[in-house]
């Protein structure tokens, strides 16, 4: 017994040696490192002067949880026109204007001549136009003389849109007479000075669209000149005058329908306060204070 434990001693050694163990408590090995490098940390990417992460831009919708846009990818490409009221014609600037009227029509191509500045002369453009330009004389309701010279000038669209309406009624035997179109701002604030109230007269700073060159006053002609009856002279400012007045007999009721539906046929929009007066709206034209040639 007394080689017992000895011998039990040193066959425990020996098993722990043959376990690749030893009598010192061993520290584990760590496990080995992956080789692939780790994700970097995500980072928000900010547009050079775009809003801090933590506001938001009105309008985005970013802080209800909206996606935001992604780095490099720019603004949603428009697909239409702008959304939005439509723009008033008669408040839109000179700039604005300006952008829609460079086209040149076929007109003024096929009669040079009879353009000046933008502008057709309709009598030179076609002599059978009658012509009886109210305010070259003092047959008007100022019974003062605002133009130098009697002159029938539009923009070269509304001056194709007035032949246009104009051969309508040629081919009834009937034709058109004009009393007024084109108006300078310069004649357009001899007018305000003569008569400066608002009920009758655009003020200058306003505006017109004769003064745009996208009017005109006129009335309808039989073939011997004369003008059919319209119910009230031109430039009258009473109820009688207004379109939708209907206290007239049927043959004025009729003259006027004849000649608003051939003036909008054309192109052309009428007011409900004068029955003579036309506006071409197909396009937008600046003001101008362009005054023609007397000589």
């Amino acid at each position: 017994m007394k080689y017992t434990l000895p011998l039990l001693l040193l066959s425990s050694a020996l098993q722990l040696l043959a376990c690749g163990g030893s009598a010192e408590q061993r520290t584990p090995a760590p496990p080995p490192q992956s080789t692939a490098i780790p994700p970097a940390p995500e980072r928000a990417v900010r547009t050079p002067g775009a809003a801090p992460a933590d506001t938001v831009a009105p309008g985005t919708g970013a802080a209800a949880g909206k996606p935001e846009a992604r780095p490099g990818a720019g603004a949603p490409a428009k697909t239409g026109a702008a959304s939005g009221p439509k723009k008033d014609i008669a408040k839109m600037d000179d700039a604005e204007m300006t952008e829609t009227s460079k086209s040149t029509p076929p007109l003024a191509v096929a009669n040079p001549r009879s353009f000046q500045n933008g502008f057709a002369d309709m009598h030179k453009l076609d002599s059978s136009l009658t012509l009886d330009i109210r305010y070259a004389t003092t047959n008007n309701f100022t019974k003062a003389k605002i133009y130098d010279c009697p002159r029938c000038l539009l923009r070269t669209e509304a001056a194709e849109a007035l032949l246009k309406a104009h051969r309508a009624l040629q081919r009834q035997g009937l034709g058109l007479k004009l009393f007024d179109c084109y108006r300078p701002r310069p004649y357009q604030q001899r007018l305000w000075d003569k008569v400066p109230d608002p009920d009758y007269v655009t003020p200058p700073v306003q505006g017109s669209m004769h003064s745009r060159g996208a009017a005109v006053d006129l009335t309808i002609v039989d073939a011997g000149g004369n003008e059919l009856d319209m119910g009230t002279p031109y430039d009258f400012f009473g109820r009688e005058a207004h379109f939708d007045y209907g206290r007239l007999p049927a043959k004025v009721l009729a003259n006027r329908r004849l000649l608003r539906k051939t003036m909008l046929d054309a192109g052309f929009e009428g007011i409900r306060t004068e029955w003579w007066h036309f506006s071409y709206r197909k396009k937008a034209f600046p003001f101008s204070d362009f005054v023609w040639d007397c000589h």
